[in-house]
């Protein structure tokens, strides 16, 4: 069972997307196994949706890593899956399409420091701290908050504060699509 980072003192990483090479989970695993090969301390929990053509880093980064996962693939319930979400320290977008993010939205409305790449949706949603360039600089940020993931914690307090949960609500956004 996951437990939170709180209880344990290791970082608990979300990968909350669909199954896809357009979700570029490739790069996503090849910096988790660098921060195993440097023995940095972390779990994993690879969720979201999987279909029949599943990119093969997934199941080498299972077979190879199995100790490090928390949770591997689709929870049986929404509910499951937003508690599943409050027990994140970090969540991670690789995506190389995306049209707004939906389930990095989520797991940072449940808590989870969010690390997206500086492109797509993510710069009109994300303050700048939230953001990397590269391959490198995600590994770099990764690295730190498993290092000493109450920095994390702290630095999410400051971030949510930042981002308009408020303008992406069913309660605002239900009465705009009704007038059109």
């Amino acid at each position: 069972a996951v437990v939170s980072t709180q209880s344990t003192g290791i970082a608990n990483i979300i990968w909350p997307h669909r199954w896809e090479h357009d979700k570029n989970p490739a790069d996503f695993f090849s910096v988790l196994s660098g921060l195993i090969s440097e023995e940095i301390p972390f779990n994993v929990s690879v969720l979201g949706q999987q279909y029949q053509d599943v990119p093969p880093c997934f199941q080498d980064f299972q077979e190879r890593h199995s100790e490090r996962i928390a949770q591997w693939g689709r929870l049986d319930s929404r509910d499951d899956y937003l508690e599943h979400l409050k027990l994140g320290t970090v969540v991670v977008s690789t995506a190389k399409h995306e049209f707004f993010g939906v389930s990095m939205l989520e797991a940072t409305a449940a808590g989870c420091f969010p690390l997206c790449p500086n492109r797509l949706a993510y710069p009109e949603i994300y303050p700048s701290e939230c953001l990397y360039n590269n391959i490198n600089q995600l590994k770099k940020q990764l690295r730190q908050i498993c290092r000493h993931p109450s920095l994390a914690i702290e630095k999410r307090e400051r971030v949510l504060k930042k981002i308009p949960f408020d303008k992406f609500s069913y309660q605002t956004l239900a009465p705009q699509f009704l007038e059109l």
